[in-house]
């Protein structure tokens, strides 16, 4: 439950474009025959268990997506490799195997990596429209500057329209981390009207 939208909200289209399936379409997906998605989740738990037969460790992890939650069962294997990254409250690609049986979907986690994957993607930008009338380039600033990335990250534009006739786009210089600490950040500056991806 988040009082103020979940944490993957104001990244669905970066996460549209890299063609990653939310839970609420998945469960329809995989009863129709779909196998394999890529899928993103907050991690809410993680529950380790040793196997009966082997003693290796498996987890049940349950993700929290903008459309709602899923559990993932990350075998032995897979566990190992993953294990620093489900760490809970973190943001993440997952990888997955859906069986769908007697009206039931089980979601298999393959493989994992930390949001910033995406976040460092070169392809997405952010375009800040701005009212030119409350706009204030000191507090725009201070927030793109806490959020400026080296040589990895999105592109920047401010667009604005001066004397209600004539548009003007500026790209910043530079690459930006566009996570949703920023887009937050950006969202409540004086000024802002509106973002979208670019």
């Amino acid at each position: 439950f988040y009082l103020s939208g979940h944490p993957l909200e104001d990244l669905t289209p970066a996460l549209k474009r890299k063609r990653v399936t939310f839970v609420a379409e998945a469960q329809g997906l995989a009863e129709a025959g779909h196998e394999a998605f890529l899928m993103a989740g907050v991690v809410r738990r993680r529950q380790e268990r040793a196997s009966a037969k082997s003693g290796e460790k498996f987890a049940f992890v349950t993700f929290s997506d903008p459309t709602g939650e899923f559990e993932c069962l990350f075998p032995p294997e897979q566990l190992r490799r993953c294990r620093d990254i489900l760490e809970v409250g973190t943001s993440v690609l997952v990888k997955v195997r859906a069986k769908s049986a007697d009206g039931e979907v089980r979601f298999f986690g393959d493989d994992a990596s930390r949001m910033e994957t995406l976040l460092d993607d070169t392809q997405i930008g952010l375009r800040v429209v701005l009212s030119a009338q409350t706009a204030d380039a000191e507090a725009l600033k201070a927030r793109l500057d806490r959020a400026r990335a080296q040589g990895k990250g999105g592109e920047v534009w401010l667009q604005a329209t001066l004397g209600g006739r004539t548009e003007v786009e500026i790209k910043l210089p530079g690459r930006y981390r566009l996570d949703a600490a920023l887009r937050g950040a950006l969202k409540s500056a004086p000024g802002v009207v509106m973002l979208e991806d670019a």
